[in-house]
């Protein structure tokens, strides 16, 4: 049996996954992904929905606790990109089914300037 985390080691876990998911989108956002059935703007923001559930419960626990909150709360968001946004149309097989699955591919996205401070 797993034991439960604490507060404090919660607070720590969710601080660090906030810097994995960070890191897993400017990977996605410079790559891209190999999903066979979704373009990369749908994992791009699923990415980043991760990131915002994770500093809600940054803050959800340092309320709590009543502790500061942490420098990763204020990393700033990535900006949500169009669901049929793609890196590069270089994995041709994979665009082709995706347009026939009828997504329009977009390959211009919003600069993320991740040195930016953000509230939310």
């Amino acid at each position: 049996m797993k034991r439960k985390l604490t507060k404090e080691e919660q607070l720590n876990d969710y601080r660090e996954q906030i810097r994995e998911r960070i890191e897993r989108w400017e990977t996605l956002r410079k790559a891209g992904c190999s999903d066979p059935f979704w373009c990369d703007g749908s994992n791009l923001n699923l990415v980043r929905n991760h990131i915002i559930y994770n500093k809600g419960k940054v803050m959800e626990i340092c309320e709590e606790l009543e502790l500061p909150l942490p420098e990763e709360y204020y990393f700033p968001i990535p900006p949500k990109l169009p669901k049929d946004f793609m890196v590069n149309l270089k994995q041709t097989e994979r665009v082709k089914r995706l347009r026939q699955f009828g997504c329009r591919i977009v390959t211009k996205a919003p600069n993320y300037d991740n040195t930016q401070l953000s509230l939310f």
